[in-house]
């Protein structure tokens, strides 16, 4: 089990709350699987796109999935840029 899983049942956030954890290893370990997801929600949807033609009706949707996926995981590695700038200001 990695540090990113639930401690015991218990959500990260209380964990958070708790002080068991930090709270730049709680924003690591959220987005660590939130990144996880988005990478899978992109591959599915690159691998269908390969398997479907052109003309078919849900080729449309699966563009848009692919390219808001895409677009959320640019969001993520700012929030990651953002974290780890929070805690260079946190050490010094």
């Amino acid at each position: 089990m990695t540090k990113y899983k639930h401690e015991k049942g218990k959500p990260r956030a209380e964990q958070a709350n708790d002080g068991r954890i930090s709270r730049e290893e709680f924003f690591k370990g959220l987005i660590h699987e939130f990144t996880n997801m988005l990478t899978a929600v992109i591959g599915y949807s690159e691998l269908a796109l390969e398997t479907v033609e052109h003309s078919h009706p849900a080729r449309s949707w699966l563009e848009k999935i692919r390219s808001h996926t895409k677009e959320l995981s640019l969001m993520v590695r700012k929030l990651t840029a953002l974290n780890q700038k929070s805690e260079t200001n946190n050490q010094q």
